[in-house]
């Protein structure tokens, strides 16, 4: 349920050679374009097993193999997902949860069940499916959130009238921060889609009086290798300029946890608290990187072509190259750099690649890692084409049930404004009208 809290890229020691282009951030460069880019696709077909090509997006599958009438509902609830029916893919899977007799189908169903009934904050409904199957939904027990909050008075949003505009800064790993209230308590917030829940240090917690709803600790995984102690608690009264959320559900992390030091000794940074994901879904949000400014709207529902901007577990996006191939992305504007995982690296050219070292941090400390390196590659969002001058990848991409392409960071808004609009399945870029 909520296993990704934060991802930052504390450094990379490979560079590459850049390019002229319209804006250029270092690394990457943001072009915008009329129209894409498209030659014809190139079919991925690399995956003969089922769950092993659903898993990696592959939904066409149930159209080249012969599959069972199981296997082809499943899918339909996933394409119902990336469509934002989350309600008609809820009653879809509840119906095969209990039909079906095979106990690996039931764990997956209930893997997409949870992430489902998470994002509708329905703690009920995650408690009751967690007691159906022998082992829990996960060893963490991080079901442990929902029988706290199930128990919490209900959250609700109040929207003022106006449109909220707060000035913005950018911690040293580049993610956006924001003045916020915690229970009357002004606070420094990160904006990070990449955390599932919004996050609060302890002494924090203790500062603003926000405390533990359960004694019980729940141990989750982080962006690294590292894991964290966390508490769920409640804020009852949590103000981003005029919008106030009340009863807002957080976790609750060890300060100790939530600081990032140097050869374990000089401390870079300290995180005080987080907007997360079951915040952020919830708001239309514009973060301009380059003038230092958020606006924030109540949502209001569109009619989009194309939706780009998913939750499957974890937020993504869909991308694709300029051969119109698709690159599922996790979403993390906590990361600062875009990243590729393993699955991206057979709809890419390899031929070129070469080996470097990076250190990455996350909840509860860092850890270097051994990366590939790829030369020039582009992707393509909305109506500009992203032109990184080398993209580094590493691991295997796999986040609850699914395995991604890469990561999504914030160094792609960062000479422009990133627009979130969750609701309506749209995220852009929008460049200064000067570029």
């Amino acid at each position: 349920m909520i296993n990704k809290l934060l991802s930052i890229l504390i450094g990379i020691v490979i560079t590459a050679n850049s390019c002229s282009v319209n804006v250029n951030t270092g690394d990457l460069n943001v072009v915008p374009i009329e129209e894409k880019i498209i030659t014809q696709p190139i079919l991925i077909s690399a995956y003969t097993e089922y769950w092993d090509a659903i898993q990696h997006f592959d939904f066409d599958f149930v159209n080249r193999y012969d599959v069972s009438d199981e296997q082809r509902n499943f899918v339909r609830g996933l394409e119902l997902v990336m469509d934002g029916n989350y309600e008609d893919a809820e009653e879809l899977y509840l119906t095969l949860f209990q039909s079906s007799d095979d106990s690996l189908y039931k764990e997956n169903v209930a893997e997409i069940l949870q992430s489902i009934l998470s994002h509708h904050s329905d703690w009920e409904a995650l408690v009751i499916l967690d007691s159906q199957l022998p082992g829990g939904l996960d060893d963490q027990n991080t079901v442990g959130f929902a029988r706290a909050f199930q128990k919490a008075n209900a959250e609700c949003y109040h929207f003022p009238d106006n449109v909220i505009e707060l000035p913005t800064d950018l911690s040293i790993s580049g993610v956006p921060m924001v003045e916020v209230w915690v229970n009357g308590k002004k606070q420094i917030f990160w904006i990070d889609t990449g955390a599932e829940m919004t996050v609060l240090s302890s002494d924090i917690a203790e500062t603003c009086g926000v405390e533990n709803l359960s004694d019980d600790k729940i141990v989750l995984g982080t962006s690294t290798k590292h894991t964290v102690e966390s508490w769920p608690g409640m804020i009852e009264e949590f103000r981003i300029g005029e919008l106030t959320i009340s009863n807002h559900p957080v976790i609750i992390i060890d300060k100790k946890d939530l600081e990032f030091k140097l050869f374990k000794i000089i401390r870079l940074l300290k995180i005080d608290g987080i907007i997360g994901w079951n915040a952020i879904k919830n708001l239309t949000m514009e973060i301009d990187y380059k003038n230092g400014l958020t606006v924030i709207r109540k949502p209001e529902k569109q009619i989009i072509d194309q939706r780009n901007f998913h939750h499957a577990c974890t937020p993504f996006l869909t991308l694709s190259d300029t051969t119109g191939t698709p690159f599922r992305m996790f979403f993390d504007t906590g990361a600062n750099s875009t990243k590729f995982h393993d699955p991206a690296l057979i709809k890419v050219d390899t031929t070129e690649l070469s080996y470097g070292n990076a250190i990455i941090g996350g909840a509860g400390g860092t850890q270097r890692i051994r990366q590939i390196v790829l030369p020039a590659t582009s992707l393509i969002i909305g109506n500009h084409r992203l032109d990184f001058k080398q993209m580094e990848a590493y691991g295997d991409g796999k986040k609850d049930f699914f395995y991604y392409d890469g990561v999504i960071g914030s160094d792609i808004a960062k000479f422009g404004t990133l627009i979130l609009d969750f609701q309506n399945g749209r995220c852009e870029l929008k460049l200064p009208e000067s570029e």
